[in-house]
């Protein structure tokens, strides 16, 4: 896999402050990588940064193997970004504002494009409507529109769905899962909703104080920071035994009126419930919970703070 974006010791100081701490990471050819991190962790900065509106102190930032932002001019009309954050001209129709887009991108048949991207995103209703009048969810659409108006082979998303309602959130996954698969489209995106992460991202990289501090899969890092899943159990009879067992066998346990919950590696549930069964236990309901990505993630700033 060759990578289309590259990022290289990169840094970012503002005055005395440094927003980002010498960073370095590659997003392969059609790879959704997640960029992570608590507000004010360096995220937009070094968005900013690859889109080439922002100048970075120093560093190297390449996309499609051409140096940002000297050679801008020769990638920028293969990328694309969105943000929930970013508003369209409050006077300009939502039609004419993608068509715009589509006229400096030089899109082929651009109104065909702006009328496909209407549907898409279900803005039919919307297409006569002025910027100024759109909500923020339909606002967080039109922009998406427009980060696809080019068939862009790199796309920049900064919370991408912060605004949108939990239907239309699962059409815009759904969307971008497909133009991954189709077009090979290459994403980077940042989002605080860790299970539209887990949904989206191949890998996810996490920034803190402007540093990366992680860094791989939404499992890795999860199993490798959080090895331990949730068996909570409503007894119909052998508690007192089911505790002991646990005991014996030093596993995290605690008990909760008739439930019990164990904290248990995943690899040995079936082991653990084969031996309850052994001991006469019996149980009516069983929940397994494994540890997410949202668990890890405020489990990687409790221990970056702490």
């Amino acid at each position: 896999m060759k990578n289309v974006l590259e990022v290289n010791h990169l840094v970012k100081i503002f005055g005395r402050f440094t927003a980002v701490d010498d960073i370095t990471f590659s997003v392969g050819e059609g790879e959704i990588v997640g960029l992570l991190g608590q507000n004010g962790a360096g995220k937009t900065t070094t968005i900013s940064m690859i889109l080439g509106v922002l100048s970075k102190t120093s560093g190297n930032i390449s996309i499609f193997g051409k140096q940002m932002p000297e050679e801008r001019q020769d990638v920028i009309g293969r990328m694309n970004f969105s943000s929930a954050y970013i508003k369209m001209p409050w006077r300009m129709k939502v039609w004419e504002h993608l068509y715009v887009f589509a006229r400096m991108y030089e899109v082929e048949q651009p109104m065909d494009k702006v009328n496909r991207m209407i549907e898409t995103f279900e803005l039919e209703k919307y297409r006569d409507k002025l910027g100024g009048d759109l909500s923020a969810g339909n606002m967080a659409k039109v922009n998406l529109a427009k980060a696809f108006i080019n068939y862009p082979k790199f796309v920049l998303l900064d919370e991408p769905t912060s605004s949108l309602d939990p239907e239309i959130a699962r059409s815009v996954h759904t969307y971008l899962l497909k133009s991954q698969e189709k077009y090979q489209t290459t994403m980077l995106l940042t989002s605080h909703n860790m299970a539209e992460v887990e949904e989206l991202a191949d890998r996810v990289i996490f920034i803190n104080h402007g540093k990366i501090t992680a860094e791989g899969t939404p499992e890795e890092l999860v199993k490798k920071t959080l090895p331990m899943t949730r068996m909570r159990l409503y007894m119909k009879d052998g508690q007192k035994r089911t505790v002991e067992y646990c005991r014996i066998q030093k596993l995290p346990v605690e008990t909760k009126d008739r439930y019990v919950e164990i904290d248990i590696k995943e690899e040995d549930v079936s082991h653990v419930l084969s031996d309850l069964a052994h001991k006469g236990v019996e149980y009516t309901e069983i929940t397994i919970t494994k540890p997410t990505l949202e668990d890890y993630f405020i489990d990687e700033l409790k221990g970056k703070s702490s």
